[in-house]
């Protein structure tokens, strides 16, 4: 069964070039511990919206504890001022903490 994590996230608005860039950084480390990684920035750049997809809960489960989403966790609560995270279309949280 195909699991698939969503954030939502909101920059604050001194720090959206550099959540942009960190996340560029990040982008091909984390395609590493996905089936499928999407990325999009909104077209004013105030959100962005990041899809991951894996083919097995345990899948999910070991990249969520990988050093690449630590880091896009650290960044995210740090570099936003909202967040939000959906699991297979469910929201689970505002707190990009909870993706452990």
């Amino acid at each position: 069964m195909i699991k698939k994590l969503e954030l939502i996230v909101e920059p604050k608005p001194h720090n959206r070039k550099e959540f942009s860039q960190s996340l560029e950084n990040l982008a091909e480390n984390l395609q590493i511990h996905c089936s499928s990684l999407k990325i999009d920035e909104s077209g004013d750049g105030l959100t962005f919206n990041i899809i991951a997809q894996w083919e097995t809960e345990d899948q999910m489960s070991n990249a969520l504890r990988s050093e690449e989403f630590r880091i896009l966790s650290g960044a995210i609560s740090a570099l936003t001022k909202k967040s939000i995270v959906q699991l297979d279309g469910k929201k689970v949280s505002n707190n990009s903490s909870k993706i452990k």
